[in-house]
């Protein structure tokens, strides 16, 4: 039985957890992936750091256990909180303009 290298691909690609575009077929990693604000390295490594998104991570507990939890001053979990707000609430409004 012969193994089609189109196969051995996307074996790879689903172990890797990579998802493929519907219409252009290029992978889609999760630094590629469309986020709603600028995303910083100290963002990055959290979300890393934590296996989770950042969302997630920020709206979970009170700014003062996150501040111990994180390693991350409680002033950084603040304005991070009122980025995501507010790029969320940019992209609601966006679809009655």
């Amino acid at each position: 039985m012969v193994t089609k290298s189109s196969d051995i691909k996307k074996r790879i690609l689903k172990q890797r957890g990579v998802e493929l575009q519907k219409h252009t077929r290029k992978p889609i990693t999760y630094d590629d992936a469309p986020s709603l604000y600028h995303k910083t390295q100290l963002m990055r490594y959290v979300e890393l750091k934590f296996n989770d998104k950042l969302e997630n991570i920020i709206f979970s507990d009170s700014i003062y256990k996150l501040e111990k939890k994180l390693g991350v001053d409680s002033t950084t979990i603040s304005k991070w909180r009122k980025i995501i707000s507010d790029a969320k609430d940019g992209e609601f409004w966006k679809q009655f303009e």
